[in-house]
């Protein structure tokens, strides 16, 4: 990236799947000695962990403004006009919109002080924000996740830049996973993960599932589940009054540790799971939320034609069926190597250098 300073704000929706991005990029930006805000969609549920790692970025230099949810719909013109006074006030170079409403009233502000405007799309498909933002032509340039993407674009020049993922200890051993974990390195290991903030669903079919197993698969096999704040008590309470091993948590701090223990994983499909999995080389089995305009199943979609996962349908899932498709990957070892081959064929390693650099150039 290059030296010269540069103004830059960053805007993004409150989820996970998009704050995540938001801040690796805010990271590398402030590492090189760019002047960086970060505005952001405060979540009453946002998860102790990303709670942290924005507090980190204060650390590091990047200003942090919590936009409360109470401001939409209603107050949108509120936030426009607060933003077009503040990015004037700032004097703003850049604004780059990480999807969701949030983002709209500040690259409409961004538009009128003919400051230039950077979008990122995490999905396959356009979120309704930069939808409708790439629509109106109002974003000098678009950056997208996956080269699938194209398809969706009007004319928008367009960069493939990959989508940031979390950085994260770099393991050296399965076994010292497991030893993270208290688990066993041995024991074949599946990884549950239900987003940011947990997924009712996969905790219900998880639960459900482990009475069904037998007991050599009792012995031979182990969990760590993901299930949200909300849920993870009761859902640690039924692994141990099952007799099933496993580590159970709303979340965990190092998902590398996670991700390096996995044989096979079991996840919802929002953009930023399936680039760590890709990243990691993770089989998987997706349950796509339903009620995300269609992202997630065009993200799971995507997975499952190039051979890196199988995608089941919310309303098709099933306790039985998710037992029966795990024991088939158990029992075929080339089918999982097979599939982490291909889903690391998403893999964009390079990605938080890419967009940063991308935002330098734009600049």
């Amino acid at each position: 990236m290059r030296n010269a300073p540069i103004n830059v704000v960053l805007v993004s929706e409150g989820s996970g799947g998009h704050l995540i991005p938001a801040t690796e990029v805010a990271k590398a930006l402030a590492g090189s000695g760019h002047r960086v805000r970060l505005v952001y969609l405060q979540r009453p549920q946002l998860s102790a962990l990303m709670r942290h790692s924005l507090n980190h970025l204060q650390v590091m230099g990047v200003e942090l403004l919590a936009i409360q949810p109470g401001w939409r719909p209603g107050q949108a013109a509120r936030l426009w006009w607060w933003a077009y006074r503040m990015l004037s006030r700032w004097g703003t170079q850049l604004v780059v919109g990480f999807g969701g409403w949030v983002c709209i009233p500040f690259v409409l502000a961004a538009r009128q002080r003919r400051i230039r405007v950077l979008l990122h799309e995490q999905n396959v498909g356009l979120g309704r924000a930069n939808r409708l933002l790439v629509h109106r032509h109002w974003a000098n340039h678009l950056a997208i996740s996956f080269e699938q993407t194209r398809a969706f674009l009007n004319g928008t020049p367009t960069t493939v830049t990959g989508l940031p993922t979390r950085s994260g200890a770099q393991v050296g051993t399965r076994e010292e996973a497991a030893q993270w974990f208290g688990l066993l390195a041995e024991a074949w290991t599946v990884l549950v993960i239900g987003g940011s903030q947990g997924s009712r669903t996969l905790n219900r079919v998880m639960t459900d599932l482990l009475p069904r197993l037998s007991g050599a698969e009792r012995s031979a096999w182990q969990f760590i589940h993901l299930a949200g704040e909300r849920e993870a008590r009761d859902v640690r309470q039924r692994y141990e009054a099952g007799g099933v091993r496993g580590w159970v948590d709303a979340h965990v701090a190092e998902m590398a540790f996670a991700y390096h223990m996995a044989d096979v994983v079991i996840a919802r499909a929002g953009a930023s799971t399936l680039a760590e999995l890709a990243r990691y080389g993770c089989p998987a089995i997706l349950i796509p939320y339903p009620y995300a305009a269609g992202h997630q199943r065009d993200n799971a979609r995507l997975v499952e034609s190039v051979g890196g996962g199988i995608m089941i349908e919310e309303a098709e899932v099933s306790a039985s069926r998710l037992l029966s498709l795990l024991r088939r990957m158990v029992a075929d070892s080339r089918l999982r190597q097979m599939m982490a081959t291909q889903i690391r064929t998403l893999a964009q390693p390079e990605a938080t250098t890419r967009l940063a650099t991308l935002i330098e150039s734009i600049a």
